[in-house]
């Protein structure tokens, strides 16, 4: 009688035992749930109009800021097969003061002033035998410089890698003349010639050797920029100081044949000690490799060690046309906070309403008849993409 009484006590209906209930479908919950949220959202309809509108509002202060600071087109800008000659743009202005014994090539200089007379004039600027005549082609000295100087400060697109000797004269040129300081992109070019025009290399002995017979060899002008240090460490530290620092061209370090380091002055090459974030176009900073006579010395060795033609020309990518907004290049970094402000306060109005309902123990409740924790999160998501969605639609 008593095994009767308890299985009374634990009847079953449709394979359900009695104090058991069925969880309802998650999908199903999270509908229920999301139309309580969008019944509170309407009942307090200023607040949600608040929310959705704001973003939008601060978005759109934005927009006359991106008008007034103007646009601009850029082309497709292609592969430049025709390089600017540096070489041939200065060999006019370039003269040999000794028949015998200066590069062949050059015209010999004429003193115009008087042809009687074998000092080179003021207006000249030699390196052993070999001179550039800043008066050249004409009498007009500002006329004439502002041409001189056009491969340097006014040429952004394939140029060839200039010879040494040329570049040698024009550092030699730029410790006497007062050069513009800054090329047509603000690329610092001056700072780039002014950098001292004497050369070190160093290294096992064989190969400075090798090395220092080759530069002899092939350019007329380096036995005048050579310089001997007992050590690679002397040679930077020199180099390092406030006297070398504008003395020395480069220290050349050759760890065997085909590991070397080319260490110039920091304003003679591009700063690789920090990275762009993005740039857009030709980068123009690449022109101090070309001024600061890295590419030159580059090159030199490069034939030595390969015993072939090195390429003679720097030839920047093609990039295609792109639209470029003055204010997105210079505030584009601040896009991201601004956002984060605009969308802080709706954020934090659906936070506060999660709070509140676990602060009145609604979310509990819920839980107590049934609702499963997952359903009440994927809830609360889905109201937020509903949500931010329309403020997304009014934004585009």
């Amino acid at each position: 009688m008593l095994a009767t009484e308890t299985s009374r006590l634990n009847p079953t209906h449709a394979g359900v035992r009695v104090g058991e209930f069925e969880r309802p479908n998650v999908l199903a919950a999270v509908y229920f749930v999301m139309e309580k949220n969008a019944r509170l959202k309407i009942r307090a309809w200023k607040g949600t109009t608040v929310e959705i509108l704001l973003p939008v509002l601060f978005m759109t202060m934005l927009v006359p800021a991106y008008y007034a600071a103007g646009s601009d087109n850029y082309k497709n800008q292609e592969y430049l097969e025709n390089h600017f000659d540096v070489d041939a743009h200065f060999k006019p202005w370039m003269c040999r003061l000794d028949e015998q014994t200066g590069p062949m090539g050059y015209a010999l200089c004429v003193n115009s002033s008087d042809p009687n007379s074998s000092d080179p004039p003021p207006e000249w600027h030699c390196l052993g035998n070999l001179c550039l005549n800043s008066s050249v082609p004409d009498n007009n000295d500002n006329g004439a410089l502002e041409e001189l100087l056009s491969p340097w400060y006014h040429v952004f697109n394939s140029t060839t890698i200039p010879s040494f000797d040329v570049v040698a004269l024009w550092r030699n040129f730029a410790q006497t003349v007062d050069l513009p300081g800054t090329d047509d992109n603000g690329v610092n070019v001056a700072n780039a010639l002014r950098t001292g025009g004497n050369i070190s290399i160093m290294g096992e002995p064989a190969l400075v050797e090798r090395f220092d017979d080759w530069f002899l060899t092939n350019t007329h002008t380096y036995k005048y920029t050579k310089r001997s240090f007992e050590s690679e460490k002397a040679a930077t530290d020199y180099a390092s100081s406030r006297e070398g620092s504008s003395k020395i061209w480069a220290v050349i370090v050759f760890n065997n044949l085909t590991e070397y380091t080319i260490r110039m002055n920091y304003t003679a090459v591009p700063d690789t000690a920090t990275s762009t974030a993005e740039d857009i176009g030709y980068d123009k900073s690449y022109r101090q490799y070309i001024g600061g006579g890295f590419l030159t010395l580059q090159s030199l060795i490069n034939a030595n060690i390969t015993g072939a033609e090195v390429p003679s020309a720097i030839v920047p990518m093609p990039v295609q046309g792109y639209h470029s907004n003055g204010f997105l290049k210079n505030a584009g970094s601040f896009l991201p906070l601004v956002l984060t402000l605009a969308f802080l306060f709706p954020l934090s109005q659906i936070v506060s309403s999660i709070v509140r309902e676990k602060e009145a123990r609604i979310r509990e409740a819920m839980l107590i008849m049934g609702l499963s924790s997952t359903a009440f999160k994927l809830s609360w998501v889905m109201t937020t993409i509903v949500q931010m969605s329309i403020t997304g639609l009014l934004l585009a």
